[in-house]
């Protein structure tokens, strides 16, 4: 039974060695998603791999099952060179990905139609996963006649039809509720820990840290920009696992810092010595979270009617966002310096309460000047003051340059975004120039 952390020294059903992946998109920019990953998930264990949305966690789960390869670096298959799809790997999605028009018996049959296997075969195999995920009375039913929760089921009982030695989970409990998800997770770790019914091994990508905590032997949780490996732990938390254990909650509280502390650092970049030139991290132009001026004063708004909620773990249950969303937001507050942020507090800085008591217009000028300071935004504003008017295209390709870890494209749709509530800058999408809004334009309410 699958109940404690993995021995390192077990073959590794599937391995990452030295991972790089970009990806080519619009404009002929390349993006580079991860870089140089070692990631190996050994025969016996339950790992999770957590991290920001954009990190590249479901890259990651791609490379490894041979859906998609690698820009540069190795796949392994129990130590093989991996060519192609992991024949012995199947992967459960966030949505449910099922054939309107097929059964449940037929959309769970679907996962058989690359092995050959004869039809007496086919048939026990396939009743054989409907019965193990709880479907036994659901066979000629259809996708349309099932609740969220047992279509799921069904994706999952498709997945474990052939039964794969590695399980891979693409975020598969987040569109469903809580209680659903919840039995959903308990009847998954019974079946891995089962004996020759379920998977060896499983792989899940996720958001939720206490999802994470509850199920994995090892977590791994993956830095942004690009996706690189941060903090690795074992989780040696006996089965049934108890959030209320004080173990539970140090794990949980351990990655919460970590992610929080690698966004939102306690310590601006130390100031060089009198005489010494500034470092090249120094110099190197931040990006901007991609995140609405509307999320931002919805942030700023909750902070000033609450003033009590000062925690950004409560500040995320409040609002309803997934921890890595409420980082971005609370960046982008901070980045704008509304907020300050020591440890896992959130404060209003006397300019944000000065934002937050200003009218429209003040409001307006106080964002403006901000938006101003931000080095990022220098590439449209110092275009803007040689040209009227400037190809977005031309911003883009400069943006890329700027940020080759970023898409430049979301990113100077969030910089027009900003700009044009500041009324600073904004685009014209029917001829894709770039502006100066006219001072008679800039009254115009805040466009998300």
């Amino acid at each position: 039974m699958n109940t404690t952390p993995t021995n390192q020294a077990a073959p590794a059903i599937a391995q990452l060695c030295a991972v790089t992946k970009s990806f080519t998109i619009d404009g002929g920019h390349e993006l580079k998603v991860l870089e140089n990953i070692d990631l190996a998930v050994h025969e016996g264990e339950l790992l999770a791999l957590l991290g920001q949305s954009g990190s590249g966690k479901s890259t990651i789960l791609r490379c490894l099952t041979g859906l998609i390869e690698p820009t540069s670096g190795r796949v392994l298959c129990n130590g093989q060179e991996l060519h192609g799809i992991n024949r012995d790997a199947s992967v459960v999605f966030q949505t449910f990905a099922l054939y309107p028009w097929l059964t449940v018996e037929q959309n769970v049959s679907v996962g058989l139609m690359s092995r050959r296997v004869s039809r007496a075969e086919r048939d026990a195999a396939v009743e054989q996963a409907i019965e193990l995920i709880g479907l036994g009375n659901y066979h000629a039913a259809y996708p349309r006649e099932l609740s969220g929760g047992m279509r799921q089921r069904v994706g999952i009982a498709r997945a474990l039809v052939s039964q794969p030695k590695l399980l891979c989970l693409d975020e598969a409990f987040s569109a469903l509720d809580v209680l659903t998800a919840e039995n959903l997770r308990q009847e998954l770790i019974s079946l891995w820990q089962g004996h020759g019914v379920g998977p060896r091994s499983v792989f899940m990508v996720t958001h939720n840290i206490e999802e994470a905590v509850e199920m994995a032997t090892r977590i791994v949780v993956l830095f942004p920009n690009p996706g690189r490996l941060g903090l690795v732990l074992e989780n040696s938390l006996p089965y049934p696992r108890d959030s209320r254990d004080p173990e539970f909650q140090r794990l949980v509280r351990v990655i919460h810092e970590s992610i929080t502390t690698t966004t939102l650092p306690d310590l601006p970049p130390e100031t060089p010595l009198p005489g010494h030139p500034v470092s090249r991290a120094r110099r190197r132009m931040e990006s901007i979270p991609l995140v609405s001026v509307g999320q931002i004063l919805g942030l700023l708004s909750i902070l000033h009617d609450s003033p009590e909620m000062s925690n950004i773990y409560d500040i995320s249950d409040e609002i309803g966002k997934e921890f890595g969303e409420t980082i971005a937001l609370v960046k982008a507050a901070e980045i704008l310096e509304f907020i300050d942020t020591p440890k896992d507090a959130v404060r209003f800085t006397e300019l944000g309460r000065r934002f937050v008591a200003a009218d429209r217009l003040g409001r307006r000028a106080i964002f403006a000047e901000q938006v101003f300071k931000l080095r990022l935004f220098h590439i449209i504003i110092a275009l803007l003051k040689e040209y009227q008017e400037v190809e977005s295209q031309r911003v883009i390709k400069d943006i890329a340059s700027a940020l080759p870890y970023d898409n430049p494209e979301k990113i100077f749709q969030t910089m027009i975004a900003w700009g044009r509530y500041a009324g600073l800058m904004d685009c014209n999408a029917n001829t894709g120039m770039v502006f100066v809004p006219k001072e008679e334009d800039q009254a115009g309410e805040v466009r998300a």
